[in-house]
């Protein structure tokens, strides 16, 4: 990645398809620094030499890789500046997308399999913020996808959807405090996305899936939100989104 005049430095977990690659897409065009981090190292390379962002091999779920991108970080400060843009949109379902619906289901999920999907949906944002916060300055923006699933029930996937509100009570929880410092943090919830994630028991010839395009600009618009800590849905992309605020949500 060459260094760009602009100061904004972004980092985008699940960078190598789906809402991530969108978003490195897009952020590059802006003409913005970008570390795209994904465990699909070919996608991400790729990624990387189409778009000239920075690509680093990083597993989300493992907190000592979290640390050794900290140090990676700080080394590169002089280069890049510290982090500026924050997107951790890593996800994962509890069954393989190629897997029956039946699978989706909790009397048949194997450990293994809740474990991982935890690790990736729950832990990546935990250890992401843990690990990022403390490099970042007054006017810091950080946008996790979470999911209309996170929000509202997803009987196709009810485990996936316990991680997801669980993300979003996170970034409703960290909001106030976060606002202190000058860091404004978003849930972006979308709807059905056209991502490698989706069942694709799910993808009938009626179904209608939104584009990662199409996400990756509310992810861009979002930086720029200052109405903290609230999680923002989009069901089409023909319809703007809209927040839904917690309970008790004085601003409402």
């Amino acid at each position: 990645m060459s260094t760009s005049e602009n100061t904004a430095f972004w980092i985008v977990t699940g960078a190598a398809s789906g809402i991530g690659a969108a978003v490195v897409r897009a952020a590059r065009h802006t003409g913005v620094n970008v570390l795209a981090l994904d465990v699909d190292e070919a996608k991400g390379l790729a990624l990387a030499s189409e778009t000239g962002a920075l690509f680093r091999r990083c597993d989300i779920s493992d907190m000592a890789q979290w640390q050794q991108l900290v140090e990676f970080l700080n080394a590169a400060k002089t280069e890049f500046g510290a982090p500026t843009h924050i997107h951790l949109n890593a996800g994962i379902q509890i069954a393989p997308p190629t897997a029956p619906l039946s699978e989706y289901q909790l009397e048949a999920v194997t450990l293994e399999r809740y474990r991982r999907m935890m690790s990736v949906n729950v832990d990546g944002v935990v250890f992401g913020l843990q690990s990022l916060l403390p490099l970042l300055s007054p006017g810091a923006a950080i946008v996790v996808t979470a999911s209309l699933a996170g929000v509202t029930p997803y009987s196709v996937d009810p485990l996936y959807a316990m991680s997801k509100h669980a993300v979003v009570g996170l970034v409703r929880s960290l909001a106030p405090e976060l606002a202190t410092r000058g860091i404004n943090i978003h849930a972006l919830c979308p709807g059905a996305v056209d991502t490698a994630i989706i069942p694709h028991a799910q993808k009938t010839e009626d179904a209608r899936f939104m584009s990662p395009e199409a996400l990756a600009l509310d992810v861009i618009e979002l930086m720029t939100e200052t109405e903290s800590g609230k999680s923002w849905i989009r069901l089409s992309e023909t319809k703007p989104r809209y927040v839904i605020r917690a309970p008790g949500d004085k601003t409402a």
